[in-house]
């Protein structure tokens, strides 16, 4: 059998993983799930041989130990302790360096410092505790230990410098978790959440999963479709830019497929629905997008993955160092003292201070930059990509509509701009924009008898003849021009008499400025861009020739993107870079998903690992040549801490080493070095950060480039 229980939102990955694994371990479980976004946990059990009621009372006991230890509360006090320990570390450095104030065996800077050390480490003390109840080895034992080691030797300055820098690193992931995970549960609230239906001939206005398939509900012009489904009565433009990236809004008639989460541009619409709410294709993408993440691991810090073993074994050659007297009879004094002095070089300050040193050096960094990455694990993907691919609308394009015009009959351009310009004078329409634009400064005649053809165009009379502006399928016969460039998957506006057209109006996005440079310089760097876009083939051939794109891949939806992402995957790292939320399952499954931050849905923004803030690419080459630096600087501060406390080591079990040398060399200098080594990432790279573009206008994606929409509200 089956169950699902709520047990509340989990604090990370690894509580989730965790539980997974206690419950699968529990008898009569067949299987635990954890979606950690949404707080649920499905179970595959068998009852004869574990009831119900014992399984819920298991999870509810298991969850309270895996669980983060601190609730909401919880989580506050940790920040407040953090900050308290910044202050106590500052206050207790700056007492010894204007002249410390002696307090009977104590002074007060040691005794701040001290005070510091013990309100950062209590948080970190206690879920050590938890865990280790439990036999778990991990970080935060780690840091306990290298804590209590320190105030135990006297070294409050250390202590309070760890519990610090530790908190504060804690505090980030804490915060850019909390961000994607709110993001990610809006997904679905871009469809509506009640809609119109028809029964019996009347409307009712019903919640989406009160509806069955084959049902039909009615949708008005402007109106968001709230379910899948068939088009049974009516004619409209509908914009998929949520579904499959499209710009152009597709002309849906009876038998049309059309899908949640889709906006009606114009025209009424019944439609019969095909799947309940939640099987409609904006749910499958959300799934879509949990999934991705389930399937791409988050890598574990490099401390943590090698505290599993350091630790103990740290720990236990200073044991036996310590009870070699007893069993060799050596003099107990000198070998206790090689012990501690062993101990005191364990305290992992360096090797733990390393790695989150880096990262929040390098975090800084790109943020300085206008680039905004959530986590470790994503820069450090970054700096192994190997394959970069791109959305087109919104990304390698403006998402503003560009128009030109191409003639079709020996008449002015002036003449066909004027007559267009006329015609779509009173709308606001993207396209009517675009138009107008190109007619700008031309002087416009007279509109009589204006009438708009929802989904088709505009019609008018002008100096009294009749004139049409809108699709191609309005004229009777079409020059070859035209069906040359609709056959070579332009978008087209034809302009001209009913039966003799004038004019074409190409409709295209333009490139962002600086894409071509951008790409260049990825090449420069080994990184191999790959297109991957919902747009038609004419469109995304000619972007990627002009930007020297081989590898390009048309008419992708969302699941379509996804597997061409996972095959990258397999010839190595891959980053993918989107703006939309058909571009949400692709940015969530890649090594590392980049989302365009300023024109981006906030649901792609959440489910990839970096978002450009600025409003161009540029931020890409400079995040994969920071990922690498940071790698490199990592690795560097590993092997320094390591060098330097085996150098330590092998003195103090010689005996010509003292707590003194312990200390300063092998833990207080190589952390030192090692935090020193971290600031450079901070520092400029020789590329100075490229100004932030100037905003244009936003413009919604739905409307975004649309081909042959006309509202009904014209003048």
């Amino acid at each position: 059998m089956e169950t699902s229980v709520d047990i509340g939102r989990l604090h990370c990955p690894t509580c989730a993983r965790q539980l997974e694994n206690r419950l699968a371990a529990v008898e009569g479980v067949e299987s635990a799930e954890v979606d950690p976004l949404s707080g649920n946990l499905r179970l595959a059990y068998d009852p004869s041989r574990i009831a119900p009621q014992e399984l819920h009372q298991t999870v509810a006991t298991i969850t309270r130990h895996l669980s983060h230890p601190e609730g909401e509360e919880g989580r506050g006090l940790r920040d407040v302790l953090t900050l308290a320990a910044g202050i106590l570390l500052v206050a207790g450095g700056l007492s010894f360096l204007v002249g410390d104030l002696p307090l009977g065996r104590w002074t007060l800077s040691s005794l701040l410092l001290g005070l510091g050390a013990v309100a950062g480490g209590l948080p970190v003390a206690r879920r050590a505790l938890s865990r280790l109840r439990r036999r778990l080895w991990g970080v935060d034992l780690l840091v306990t230990i290298a804590l209590a080691g320190a105030l135990a030797l006297g070294e409050n300055f250390e202590a309070g410098s760890l519990a610090f820098l530790f908190g504060v690193a804690e505090w980030l992931e804490g915060r850019a978790a909390s961000k994607a995970r709110r993001s990610l549960r809006a997904m679905l609230d871009r469809a509506p959440k009640r809609v119109t239906i028809l029964r019996h001939g009347r409307e009712l206005q019903l919640p989406v999963e009160a509806v069955s398939p084959g049902e039909v509900i009615l949708v008005r012009p402007g109106e968001t479709i709230g379910l899948d489904g068939v088009v049974v009565r009516g004619q409209a433009s509908v914009s998929e830019a949520a579904i499959t990236g499209e710009a152009t809004p597709v002309l849906k008639g009876e038998g049309a497929p059309v899908y949640a989460g889709s906006l009606n541009e114009d025209g009424a619409l019944e439609i019969k629905v095909t799947h309940p709410a939640g099987s409609s294709t904006l749910a499958r993408i959300a799934k879509l997008v949990e999934e991705a993440q389930r399937d791409k691991a988050p890598l574990e810090r490099l401390v943590d993955r090698f505290a599993r073993f350091y630790t103990p074994a740290v720990v236990a050659a200073a044991a036996l160092v310590a009870v070699l007297p007893l069993v060799l009879g050596l003099p107990l004094r000198v070998w206790l003292l090689r012990a501690l002095t062993l101990l005191v070089i364990s305290c992992p300050c360096a090797l733990a201070i390393s790695t989150p040193a880096a990262m929040v050096s390098a975090l800084v960094a790109a943020c300085r930059r206008g680039i905004l990455v959530k986590g470790g694990s994503a820069l450090e993907a970054a700096a192994r990509v190997k394959y970069l691919a791109l959305d087109k609308t919104g990304t390698l394009t403006t998402g503003e509509l560009k128009a030109d015009l191409v003639l079709l009959d020996d008449v002015s351009p002036k003449q066909v701009l004027k007559i267009a310009a006329a015609l779509e004078r009173g709308s606001e329409h993207p396209i009517a924009r675009a138009i107008r634009r190109l007619a700008t400064g031309l002087p416009l005649p007279k509109v009589e008898s204006f009438q708009a053809l929802p989904g088709k165009g505009v019609r008018g009379v002008i100096g009294g003849e009749e004139y049409l502006v809108g699709r191609p399928e309005l004229f009777s016969d079409l020059p070859e021009k035209a069906k040359a460039l609709e056959a070579g998957g332009q978008s087209l506006v034809v302009v001209g008499k009913p039966d003799q057209p004038l004019g074409v109006i190409v409709l295209s996005d333009e490139l962002r400025p600086e894409a071509k440079e951008i790409l260049h310089r990825l090449k420069g760097l080994g990184v191999r861009p790959v297109l991957l876009t919902g747009d038609r083939k004419g469109p995304a051939r000619k972007a990627a020739t002009s930007l020297g794109i081989a590898d390009f891949h048309p008419q992708l939806l969302p699941q379509e993107k996804l597997a061409h992402v996972a095959r990258l995957r397999e010839e190595g790292g891959v980053a993918f870079v989107g703006d939309g939320v058909n571009d949400a399952p692709a940015l969530a499954a890649a090594d590392v998903g980049i989302a365009m931050g300023t024109a981006g849905t906030d649901v792609a923004i959440a489910a990839g690992d970096v978002a450009l803030m600025r409003d161009d690419l540029s931020g890409l080459p400079e995040l994969i040549s920071l990922g690498r630096r940071t790698l490199a600087v990592i690795r560097g501060n590993v092997a320094l801490a390591l060098t330097l406390k085996l150098l330590v080591a092998a003195l103090a079990l010689s005996g010509h080493a003292s707590l003194a040398l312990a200390v300063l060399v092998g833990d207080m200098g190589a952390t030192v070095l090692v935090t020193a080594n971290a600031m450079r990432l901070q520092r400029p790279t020789g590329v100075a950060p490229q100004p932030p573009v100037t905003s244009r206008p936003a413009v919604a994606s739905a409307a975004a480039g649309r081909q042959l929409t006309f509202p009904r509200n014209r003048s």
